[in-house]
């Protein structure tokens, strides 16, 4: 009992509030400076200190590295549990994880190479060189862009839209880079998550063994989701696991990178339903800068 009052000592109201929620999913609209992190790690901690989850029945998805490593740091100083049992990460790195554990299902090498950025514009130039492609009127970068853009959105080069004979070329470049990906064993960024996807939606024993396991689900900066991590996440819930999805539709930053800051709006209505709590104190900026801040986004009809 002292230690689940030491975790919930120092919590605002609200903080207490989205922290001891019951087994219910909920969106937490959390203001820049308003704990959110704090928020996550002891809304962790509270669920397995008080029984309700095993430290490997939830699953909790960060949008960076740094984000993960600090969760896992403050869940170390919360708890007296090994870390690297968790299933705390970014994305690509729990998509990772899942694949490297299933890479037959997943038609993977275990071995698979990750291609970043840089590795995936190389290995396109050099698909482009083997098959005498018209690089000036298809540019690789434009084409790497093309790419990460539909496989964000879960399609396959056999899905895009092919309206035009340009983009039926696109879609016959993406094409060879699927095989020449295929036949090397290596993925890129994009193509972790939708290889996860595609592994999750297809084959049911897998995915009900992981809906059974992660019952709850915690995803930071949910603003920035893109349209294939929305459905990855949808997958992952579909035996019932409850989302504490925590964001705010004022920070998204990513629109160019595929994110859908209609995905909390979507949210909401699909799993929320009008369970919304909001973190609107303040601890790291004076109130000038709230002020300023505050009058510019009050034009912004569209927001939650």
């Amino acid at each position: 009992m002292e230690n689940q009052s030491n975790l919930l000592a120092d919590l605002n109201n609200k903080q207490l509030e989205a922290v001891t929620l019951p087994h219910q999913s909920a969106l937490i609209l959390a203001g820049a400076g308003s704990g959110k992190t704090r928020v996550l790690t002891a809304r962790i901690a509270w669920l397995i200190q008080t029984g309700q989850v095993s430290p490997t029945g939830l699953l909790a998805v960060t949008f960076t590295n740094k984000a993960s490593r600090e969760m896992l740091t403050r869940m170390s100083s919360m708890l007296p549990l090994d870390p690297r049992g968790l299933w705390i990460g970014t994305f690509h790195g729990l998509c990772n994880r899942l694949l490297r554990t299933h890479h037959r299902d997943a038609g993977l090498p275990q071995t698979f190479q990750i291609l970043d950025t840089a590795d995936q514009l190389a290995a396109l130039k050099r698909m482009f060189k083997a098959n005498s492609l018209d690089d000036e009127k298809f540019p690789p970068r434009d084409v790497q862009r093309f790419i990460n853009g539909a496989k964000e959105e879960g399609k396959r080069s056999s899905h895009v839209d092919t309206d035009d004979s340009y983009h039926r070329r696109l879609a016959e470049i993406y094409r060879l880079y699927e095989e020449q990906c295929q036949r090397e064993g290596v993925c890129d960024f994009a193509e972790l998550l939708l290889r996860c996807f595609e592994l999750l939606r297809d084959n049911a024993p897998l995915r009900e063994h992981y809906q059974r396991r992660f019952r709850h689900i915690l995803v930071d900066e949910f603003q920035d989701t893109n349209t294939l991590q929305y459905k990855w996440l949808q997958l992952l819930a579909g035996g019932g696991a409850k989302i504490f999805a925590v964001g705010d539709d004022d920070q998204s930053i990513y629109a160019f990178r595929g994110a859908n800051v209609g995905n909390m709006s979507d949210f909401e209505r699909d799993y929320a339903r009008g369970n919304v709590i909001r973190l609107e104190q303040n601890y790291r900026s004076d109130g000038h800068i709230l002020d300023a801040a505050n009058a510019l986004i009050d034009n912004n009809s569209n927001r939650l």
